[in-house]
């Protein structure tokens, strides 16, 4: 069932954080699936479905690790569903197709929308689809986000990318965290995206801070 206002962790307790990764798979998304599996931490991958017919075997690679799929579009255009509705898309196909590509997923299936874009008009739309309602769950936004995929495109040190996201982590003490193991429809970032390094250099950071890691499956749904 898709909810009117997306989920975006606020009522987690004090040091619960989500890792959540967007646009995937890409080169990097198994190196960062296979980092956090070996740090005994759930992440969820919230993967597009045309990344997905590039790399058809990582999802299944992803979730054996241990991690969620989520539903982030099979095309993820630059107007997100709200953009697509109102231009005349069909955003029921958008979720049905990448849903498709999931076999085996647990459900109900997690979504987040292209960029968080999202209404009521959009809600409505999916729900009137009770199948697919019925499969997923969301939308899924976030709590914590440094625009990662910016500082790729700018050629940021990893560290320093790290070193944003841990700030940011401390002001606001819990919630959901974006980041990116693709940029799906932004291909020059992608050649340049470093998810991997930036995961490997936070993760160890929010521990020694006191940060524990949970499975986006428990947040509240509000």
């Amino acid at each position: 069932m898709f909810s009117i206002e997306p989920i975006t962790g606020v009522n987690l307790p004090d040091g619960s954080l989500v890792l959540t990764y967007d646009d995937g798979p890409g080169p990097n998304t198994l190196a960062v699936a296979e980092y956090l599996s070996g740090m005994g931490i759930e992440a969820t991958f919230f993967v597009v479905g045309e990344s997905i017919e590039k790399l058809p075997h990582v999802p299944a690679r992803v979730r054996a690790l241990g991690h969620r799929l989520g539903n982030h579009t099979w095309t993820h255009q630059m107007g997100g569903l709200t953009g697509q509705l109102e231009g005349g898309g069909d955003i029921v196909d958008e979720l049905t197709r990448t849903a498709a590509r999931l076999g085996g997923n647990a459900e109900p299936i997690a979504v987040r929308p292209p960029w968080g874009l999202w209404n009521e008009a959009v809600a409505r739309t999916l729900n009137a689809d009770t199948l697919l309602a019925a499969r997923h769950v969301g939308p899924f936004n976030w709590t914590i986000d440094c625009r990662d995929w910016a500082g790729w495109s700018d050629g940021i040190d990893p560290a320093v990318v790290a070193a944003q996201y841990r700030a940011r982590a401390t002001e606001v003490k819990r919630g959901i965290v974006l980041m990116h193991d693709y940029t799906a429809d932004l291909p020059d970032i992608a050649a340049k995206n470093r998810s991997a390094e930036l995961t490997r250099a936070l993760v160890p950071m929010l521990i020694a801070d006191g940060f524990r890691f949970i499975p986006l499956g428990v947040v509240p749904i509000q």
